[in-house]
């Protein structure tokens, strides 16, 4: 709890102000200091500065115009700040030269300062400035200074001397501080900027996908049906390229999430071989898999991410690597490991021997099989080789960069973003693991990644996906429905309406919130699903559905799914909060989009039984 120093029985000294003051001022507020936060430099600076003059009390202060804020302050017993009446430091930051007071009882200025007369009660003071150059002015922005309840004459020019040093680190630290700022606000900028391209780029991606399927469904010669299935490549290309955006905005705004649950790794890397199979029997490829026997199947981790992480790399492999071509994907052990059919959590391992992730992350993949302490938390290795084009060693450092491609000729000549390999990377780091990169040009490349995934037995696995079976009980038969459709795009709404229809569900549709509301308003009990737009002028869909939980009883509304472009981390939750039941995100299959209003209207037909 902070506290202030009491000065009821101060006099009203005046106090000298430099010509600078609001500039000075000014420029405190821009670095943000102001305040009562802890600074960890500046934290370490004031230790070091206690360690070395051997004084009781140590901090840095910056003023405003009528508070003084004391930084990390040693020795005055949970002082945060004073009034600027009563500050020492106004004498500090009027000149560029250390301010030195030997006894602060014998000097008039200060012979009556409640810090001198009343607890603490200092009798010696040292302050250096802190000074900032910029735009060709010297700024003095605060200070640091060193204080003792005794008088002290033996303070030369040699300790004022590193003083100044000292107070030249705080500035330092000020400046890196601000720029640290500056740099994290940029990168949410950018990362805000991506995550909203991605979804404006999501909500026409919709319509081109919807209507593309809808053409696939009338009657097309074999020349019309081969520019329908190629538009449907590039729909499907164009669709991982803005999900490549989307995850590397996530992951650099913090807004990627890891999920650690029980998965079956064995059917897992058998999805994506057979996914994969096709298209290296295509291009003339041999594609090898091995799982090593002696490795469980099931393991603790993310299967979505972990899935992502493998197909991105079979895919790379398969793309640089000409016909004739091999292309290797081995699953084992990491070598010597010590944990292996361990049922321990790894991360646990790790933490108790004082290893955070991110210090894992900054060693590689080599450096941690070759050391034991590292490599006992390390479960599970994934080596995907290839016999392709290979990359230079010069460009190694630069592979897993979104924005320093390795190569551009390599990537104009066989496509790709660049973005994959960032995004497997930032993945592999959040799961505490690491991942690796051996190549040479004309012989081929590998990519290890070494991850700390705990290892289940089956019984677990089996008794974990009872639990958690959300698989759709099928129906005798299918339902339908009476569903209000709220969405402001044209062409969205006609590829729902015909989804909808051709399921034999009833559609109305709206093109705002308000709209929504008074059309439901009108009869209520007719609706039995409401699919909700996010974005929308008027009134948009979050405000929608709370506007209708104010006007109604939630028990007595229909379930409320969210059709929406939004794919960050975090979305269903924000929805979920004002009283939705489920979420769609665009681009959706017709499939898909009937397989939920099924789901819901399903659940409301067995809620309205009970």
């Amino acid at each position: 709890m902070e506290s202030i120093l009491s000065i009821l029985n101060a006099p009203k000294h005046s106090y000298p102000v430099a010509a600078d003051e609001v500039e000075r001022i000014n420029k405190l507020r821009k670095y943000q200091v102001l305040n009562d936060n802890d600074e960890p430099a500046f934290k370490r600076l004031i230790d070091l500065a206690k360690l070395f003059f051997d004084v009781p009390v140590v901090t840095i202060t910056f003023m405003d115009e009528e508070t003084q804020y004391l930084k990390s302050v040693q020795g005055l017993g949970g002082v945060c700040r004073t009034t600027r009446e009563v500050a020492i430091c106004n004498y500090t930051v009027l000149s560029n030269d250390v301010f030195v007071v030997p006894d602060l009882t014998k000097d008039s200025r200060f012979s009556h300062n409640p810090l001198v007369t009343e607890s603490p009660y200092l009798q010696f003071y040292a302050g250096a400035p802190i000074i900032l150059h910029e735009d060709n002015k010297s700024y003095r922005l605060g200070s640091l200074c060193v204080m003792d309840m005794k008088p002290n004459h033996d303070f030369d020019e040699q300790k004022a001397k590193v003083l100044a040093q000292f107070a030249m680190m705080a500035a330092d630290a000020l400046q890196l501080q601000d720029k640290q700022r500056d740099a994290k606000h940029a990168n949410e900028m950018k990362s805000d900027f991506l995550a909203n391209m991605s979804h404006e780029i999501r909500t026409p991606m919709n319509g081109i996908i919807g209507m593309v399927e809808m053409l696939g469904e009338t009657k097309l010669s074999s020349e019309q049906q081969e520019y329908v299935d190629n538009i449907k490549v590039s729909n499907e290309h164009l669709m991982a390229i803005i999900n490549g955006i989307l995850d590397l905005s996530k992951v650099e705004s913090g807004k990627m999430t890891i999920d650690s649950i029980p998965v079956n790794l064995s059917a897992l890397c058998n999805e994506v071989v057979s996914l994969f199979a096709v298209k290296a029997r295509q291009r003339g490829l041999i594609l090898d898999y091995h799982y090593t026997e002696s490795l469980s199947p099931y393991v603790q981790g993310d299967p979505v991410r972990l899935k992502q992480i493998l197909a991105n790399l079979v895919n790379n492999a398969i793309k640089f690597t000409r016909e004739g071509g091999r292309v290797t994907i081995e699953v084992k052990h990491v070598p010597n490991c010590h944990c292996d059919g361990s049922d321990d959590d790894s991360a646990d391992q790790y933490r108790a021997q004082g290893i955070s992730a991110s210090d894992l992350s900054k060693i590689t993949a080599q450096e941690a099989i070759s050391n034991t302490i590292y490599h006992e938390v390390m479960t599970l290795c994934i080596e995907v080789t290839d016999t392709g084009v290979g990359i230079k060693a010069e460009s190694l450092d630069a592979i897993f960069d979104a924005y320093d491609q390795a190569n551009k000729f390599t990537h104009r000549l066989y496509g790709g973003t660049g973005l994959g390999l960032s995004v497997c990377k930032s993945l592999v780091d959040l799961m505490g693991g690491y991942i690796d990169v051996d190549s040479e040009v004309g012989v081929g490349t590998t990519f290890s990644v070494l991850l700390p995934l705990p290892t289940i037995d089956e019984n677990q696995y089996e008794m974990w996906q009872d639990s958690n079976d959300f698989t759709m009980i099928e129906s005798t038969h299918e339902r339908a429905g009476h569903i209000l459709l709220v969405e402001d795009d044209t062409v969205n709404a006609i590829i729902a309406k015909k989804a909808l229809n051709n399921s034999g569900h009833t559609v109305t549709h709206v093109t705002d919130g308000q709209q929504a509301i008074e059309i439901f308003a009108l009869s209520p009990e007719r609706y039995d699903v409401i699919l909700m737009d996010h974005h929308m002028p008027i009134l948009d869909g979050v405000q929608a559905t709370i506007k209708l939980h104010e006007l109604y009883d939630p028990q007595s509304l229909p379930p409320i799914i969210a059709l929406t472009a939004n794919a960050m981390d975090g979305e269903r939750e924000k929805y979920l909060k004002v009283g939705m039941q489920d979420y769609c995100t665009k681009p959706f299959k017709q499939e898909q989009l009937n397989a939920l209003v099924q789901y819901w209207l399903i659940q409301k037909h067995s809620s309205a039984e009970e």
